[in-house]
This record gives C-alpha cells, structure tokens and sequence, in this order.
C-alpha cells in the first residue's frame, strides 16, 4: 500500500504535453517541436513536415493529425494523419497514437483547411488526491513432489496492478475524460457532464506526486481503466468522489513506475 501526503494527482491521456503547434500547407501539415503523451511516455516531437496529399481522390472532410510511435521508436514519435473514410478515424482511443490536432480538407483535396486543437492536451490535473493506494498483487500456485508436506516450487501467475483513491478539486471535463460521455462547458469552471448509454471507460495514465517533509515520490499507473466511480453525497461535507482502477500493460508492455 502506497499512502500519499501533501501531493498532486494528474490524469493522462494520450495528447499533447507541450508545443506541437500545426500550421498548413498546400499538400503539406507543418509541425513545431514539441512533447506528446503516449501509453504513459512522454515523446518528442521534432519540427516536420508530412505531405496530405496521398490519396488526393478520397482526401475530403474531417481529418485528425497525430504522432506515434513506429517500430523501434521510443522517444521520438513519427507523425500522420487519419481521414474521415479510415477505420479508426471514430475511436482512435486505446491506441499507441496522440490526436494533436483535429481539422479538414479546404476548397482542394490536398489543402489543409481548419485547424482545432483545443481539448487535446494529454495531462490534465485531476485534484487533490485525499486518500489512495496502489495494489501490486499475484496468483501463486504450491508444488509439493514425492512425500513432501511443504512445497518444493511455485509458480506465480494472474498478476495484476489495481487501486483506488479519493481527491478534491473536482471536474466535470475530466469525469468525461475517464468515462467517456459528453462534456457540455458552462464557462468559468462550470458544464454539465452527460453519460450516455452506450459509452465504456477510456484508457489514461494516472500520476500521484507525494511531498512529505522534503521527501519526494512520483508513482505511475501507465495504461489503466477506470471500473467504478462513487460520489458521496454527505450534509457535512464536500463532495469527494472516488474512483477504482485497474491497469493493463502499454504499448512497450509496461505497467507502473517509481521515482524517487
């Protein structure tokens, strides 16, 4: 069990961290350097350009821009783009790719027309983590051989990376960042958030930062689901949401870190 004291708590979602700026070009999307999120990594992003006009005939409406990571990369991400008749354009989410910038083809099929990247920052803080722990737990199997009373082997098995926390400073935007639904804004901090029917949880990385005494730790689940959410609803105090989470491995097969 990990405790946590003066701390911070961050959600994140593959997007972007810093920069990436996205201009257009005849035929062309024009990238600043940056850093993105993906599967929990942050990833640079290096001042490019990638040619949209391949396809030319089928290039027309929605478009999203995005980087990620090809074979054998793991701290610089390529760069691409999906159109609005690819088979991952609707649910990219779950993928080792970070939308960077949503947009659509102008008046020619190579031309880039709008660009809107609002909404597509990967960390958000989520609050103020009140209570939390982490779970690293197996499955162990006993061998015992011959006329053994005590077991001579063991085999672990069904691992797995689970938690829960309790936090302050809540948000509407990021309860439709973890379970999916419709963020509505009301500006100034306010909206409505709608859970609609058919929406499951989505993948995010989450971060707890502790500071006691000097004494420092950042901890992260990388590629993790959200499986419960409770509000409680008490006279006497706030509402503190809590949540349960459950992790999987990233694209790199990797599941938590420590640093300390």
């Amino acid at each position: 069990m990990i405790s946590f004291g003066v701390n911070r708590l961050r959600a994140i979602t593959n997007g972007i961290e810093t920069g990436v700026a996205v201009s257009a070009g005849t035929g062309s999307a024009s990238f600043a350097t940056g850093t993105v999120w993906i599967g929990g990594k942050e990833v640079q992003v290096s001042a490019t350009s990638i040619d949209i006009s391949r396809g030319a005939a089928t290039n027309t409406g929605a478009m999203k821009l995005f980087a990620y990571l090809a074979a054998g990369q793991s701290s610089t991400a390529s760069l691409g783009f999906l159109t609005a008749n690819a088979p991952a354009f609707s649910n990219p989410e779950g993928t080792a790719i970070a939308i960077i910038a949503n947009g659509d083809f102008g008046t020619g099929s190579s031309t880039l027309g709008s660009i809107e990247t609002s909404g597509l920052t990967g960390a958000r803080p989520f609050g103020r983590a009140q209570n939390g722990t982490i779970n690293i737990t197996y499955d162990n199997a006993l061998a015992r051989g011959g006329t053994l009373v005590f077991a001579n082997d063991q085999k672990l098995f069904n691992g797995a990376v689970e938690g829960s926390l309790e936090y302050a400073e809540i948000s509407g935007a990021n309860f439709a960042k973890l379970f999916g639904g419709v963020w509505a804004s009301g500006g100034a901090g306010s909206g409505t958030w709608t859970l609609t029917a058919t929406q499951a949880p989505l993948p995010f990385m989450i971060e707890f930062h502790q500071e006691t005494n000097g004494v420092t730790a950042t901890i992260r689940v990388l590629k993790c689901f959200s499986n419960s959410l409770t509000l409680n609803l008490d006279r006497e105090n706030y509402l503190i949401p809590s949540l349960n989470f459950v992790a999987i491995a990233n694209h790199e097969g990797d599941m938590f870190t420590y640093q300390g």
